[in-house]
Parts: C-alpha cells; sequence; structure tokens
C-alpha cells in the first residue's frame, strides 16, 4: 500500500532522474571534447577525461542509471591505463577510446528513452 508520502518521495526522485538526463548531451559532448583533443596530440588531456569519465561512473548508478555507470567506469579503466602507460596511444587505443566515449553516450540516449517510456505509461 503506497503512502502519500511514498509518492511524493517517488516523484522527487523521478524529477531528479529526470534533470539529470536533461543535461546528459552536455555530459557526453565533454567527453567528446576531450577524447578530440587526447587524439589531436593533446595527452595532458587524460587525466581530465579520466576524471570526466569517473564523475559519470558515480552519478550514474546514483541516480539509477547502472549502464551509465558500467559503460563510464569502462573508459575511466581505459583512460588509466593509457595515462600508465606514458607512452603515445596507439591508433586501436584511440579507436578503444572512442567507442568507450560513444558507449557512454548510447547509455544516455537509452536512459532518456526509459524513461520517457515510463512517462508515457
Amino acid at each position: 500500500m503506497s503512502t502519500e508520502s511514498d509518492d511524493a518521495l517517488a516523484e522527487q526522485l523521478r524529477q531528479l532522474r529526470r534533470e539529470y538526463l536533461a543535461d546528459s548531451a552536455l555530459r557526453v559532448e565533454e567527453l567528446r571534447r576531450l577524447y578530440a583533443r587526447f587524439a589531436d596530440g593533446e595527452p595532458a588531456v587524460l587525466p581530465e577525461l579520466r576524471q570526466a569519465f569517473h564523475r559519470l561512473a558515480g552519478s550514474g548508478g546514483s541516480y539509477g542509471f547502472p549502464l551509465v555507470s558500467t559503460r563510464s567506469r569502462e573508459g575511466e579503466r581505459l583512460a588509466v591505463r593509457l595515462a600508465a602507460a606514458d607512452v603515445t596511444a596507439a591508433p586501436a587505443d584511440l579507436v578503444s577510446l572512442r567507442a568507450c566515449v560513444e558507449a557512454v553516450a548510447h547509455a544516455f540516449a537509452e536512459a532518456v528513452d526509459a524513461l520517457n517510456t515510463e512517462n508515457l505509461g
């Protein structure tokens, strides 16, 4: 049996999730911008890219979007590995890193679709 306070809390959580996803395009754009700088030969941006992935890995799960967290954590691990290697990224590394960025973008798109479907239901 649902109480009025439970319903109010559930609505607040839905609103927080909507607000988080409303900014998802900006978060993905940040990842793409940082990736592009790294791919263009700016290795000093790698810690910033790792941190952007790290923030999303934490916040995705906190807001109830585990796929955002999983994909972001994969990107973070790759960025850590590339930073530890301390060599110029190989073309395959750039492809993998780009795939991580796009996987996060896809995870956000799926989350938006799921939330929109939930709102229609």
